[in-house]
């Protein structure tokens, strides 16, 4: 038996599986798979193999969910205290490499049939009468996967692979064709199969079919190639520079450009999960990418909500689509890119509502999507409690706000000279979300007002808070200073929760004297780290403060806090780019 390190297995576990239990012993060890039955469901390898184990006193349903919809050639089940209750991957393995490999590969062909399993015991409930199952999972080659009537939907982000994304992908399969490996393992593609229209809606995988669409034009592909149609000018604009890119680097590393599509064609393969219900898709989705290193959590998203807008027209789905897409990319008066939706989830969304509710904010994971998922309101889904009324109140009134002429109406405006037409005059950042439109209005309010406060900073509005941030919170060199950065984001969150409730007014009324109860953190202590900004018993009573006051004179307690520090931080050796 090949023995491998315990420094390599636990170095490929923490990376490749991160937050699953592994374990390590003398000619075994093994890496939980799924939650439902915790370490008695693990990936081992064991006897020069890789197994699916199922052990414990509750083995039967995943073993009899296994035995029939698992159809896998390259998996086979064997008996093992139980019959069926190890599922082996039938390859050799020669080494450590073979090993990790055969650990991802078990991995991408059976864990949607775990997580296909572990939902329908919790959600689902077997089709007697055909005996379908939602999740369908096994190896594809080329031939198989562009077979199929794929379409891009609406809801998915451009086409935004980068030249390093693309010498990546090709990279890996040109070391594994120089390696003289038999098969390379492209990854897994998830499809919702759309039975009324006879398509397969591409949910993940969109980056790399159309990269490898690319790569089989550019070797002279005469088979069967999927018609994709892309909405975005940026998908446009990455199609015809990696065709260019491609196209160098087959010149660079690639001799004999028939063998390397046969390699492709014969040796390489997908994952392909095919889902047919679209939620059991999305759900799919979010576990694939859960551990991935691509995608944002934000990025998780955009589908769900575009998912509850079923009865928008899809000129409104590609519409809120545009917006997103447009606020991930922006380009500054500066000129340079700035991702504005990271930075609102990360700091001015997530961690300012967490704060306000008294307790410690810590950063946005994939974990906590959940925070931005709420409430979907149309005449397939009811209200469930009486606190809900209150988002249908809002849908209806927004409703009638925008179907009148809004001037009929006395609505007050954030910024004292009027607000833009994309601003949502009843989006306010602590709300109950709204699934849908909705939620695409909430966060481009919020784009828009970040924008305007902290990006445009040469306008006219704000005048003299933009000064003051400019010379007190971005000073030459603040970029290195990296408690610095944890005290400005604070900082920059309560700003944007005072404008948030009362406008620039309010903003303008506070100003300074926040700057100081919130800066005072950056003179008290010798190093500021995450935790210090970040913990309930530091900073939340600011964001209650605010999110409770009904009038500036409410805000007055920050004038009194500030100036029982003055005395204090006066005695403390100063640092030159704090003022009070």
């Amino acid at each position: 038996m090949y023995s491998i390190s315990k420094e390599e297995f636990e170095h490929f576990a923490k990376s490749e599986f991160p937050g699953s239990p592994y374990y390590w012993g003398e000619g075994y060890c093994y890496i939980q798979a799924g939650t439902c039955m915790g370490k008695y469901l693990h990936y081992e390898y064991n006897a020069d193999k890789v197994h699916l184990d199922i052990e414990g006193k509750n083995w039967r349903p995943l073993r009899d969910y296994l035995r029939k919809n698992l159809k896998d050639p390259n998996i086979s089940g064997h008996h093992w205290v139980r019959y069926d209750c190890r599922w082996t991957l039938e390859r050799t393995l020669n080494n450590s490499e073979d090993v990790m490999e055969a650990f991802r590969t078990i991995r991408y062909i059976l864990e949607p049939h775990i997580l296909g399993f572990e939902s329908q015991t919790s959600e689902y409930t077997l089709n007697s009468e055909n005996n379908e199952f939602p999740i369908d999972a096994h190896f594809v080659n080329f031939d198989e996967l562009f077979n199929k009537d794929l379409v891009i939907p609406e809801y998915q982000r451009p086409y935004r692979w980068n030249e390093n994304n693309v010498f990546q992908l090709l990279n890996d399969i040109n070391t594994s064709l120089s390696d003289g490996k038999q098969y390379y393992l492209i990854g897994s593609i998830i499809l919702h199969e759309d039975c009324s229209k006879s398509i397969f809606n591409i949910v993940d995988g969109q980056q790399r079919i159309t990269t490898l669409l690319l790569l089989l034009k550019r070797l002279g592909y005469t088979g069967t190639l999927p018609d994709l149609k892309f909405n975005h000018t940026d998908s446009f604009y990455n199609i015809c520079h990696n065709f260019d890119v491609i196209e160098s680097w087959l010149n660079l590393y690639v001799s004999d450009r028939q063998s390397f599509l046969a390699y492709l064609l014969d040796s390489c393969q997908f994952v392909q999960i095919t889902v047919k219900k679209l939620s059991e898709a999305f759900q799919m989705f979010e576990s694939q990418n859960g551990r991935g290193k691509e995608l944002e959590p934000y990025n998780l998203l955009k589908a769900y909500h575009i998912r509850a807008m079923v009865s928008n027209s899809k000129d409104d789905k590609v519409a809120c689509d545009t917006r997103w897409e447009n606020a991930a990319m922006y380009l500054s008066p500066q000129g340079f890119r700035k991702d504005i939706l990271k930075q609102l989830f990360d700091e001015q969304l997530y961690r300012t509502r967490v704060w306000s509710r008294g307790t410690g904010a810590y950063p946005f994971t994939k974990r906590d999507v959940d925070e931005f998922k709420g409430l979907t309101i149309d005449n397939a889904n009811s209200l469930e409690f009486a606190y809900q009324n209150s988002l249908l109140q809002k849908d209806m009134a927004c409703q009638i706000f925008h179907f009148l002429n809004p001037n009929n109406f006395k609505i007050k405006s954030r910024f004292i000279h009027g607000d833009p037409d994309n601003m949502d005059p009843f989006a306010f950042i602590n709300q109950m979300v709204l699934n849908g439109k909705s939620f695409f209005d909430y966060i481009e309010t919020y784009v828009e007002i970040y924008k305007r406060i902290f990006l445009e900073l040469g306008t006219s509005q704000m005048t003299e808070f933009k000064e003051f941030y400019q010379q007190r919170c971005l000073y030459d060199g603040y970029e290195c200073r990296v408690g610095d950065g944890y005290v400005r984001q604070v900082y920059k969150s309560a700003i944007m929760l005072v404008f948030d409730r009362f406008g620039e007014r309010g903003v303008m009324h506070i100003y300074e004297n926040l700057y100081r109860c919130i800066y005072r953190f950056r003179l008290e202590n010798k190093q500021v780290r995450y935790e210090t900004m970040a913990k309930a018993s530091n900073v939340s009573w600011i964001f209650t403060t605010i999110n409770n006051a009904k009038n500036l004179s409410d805000l007055n307690v920050f004038m009194v806090r500030a100036h029982e520090k003055i005395k204090v931080i006066y005695e403390l050796a100063p640092v030159k780019e704090v003022y009070f």
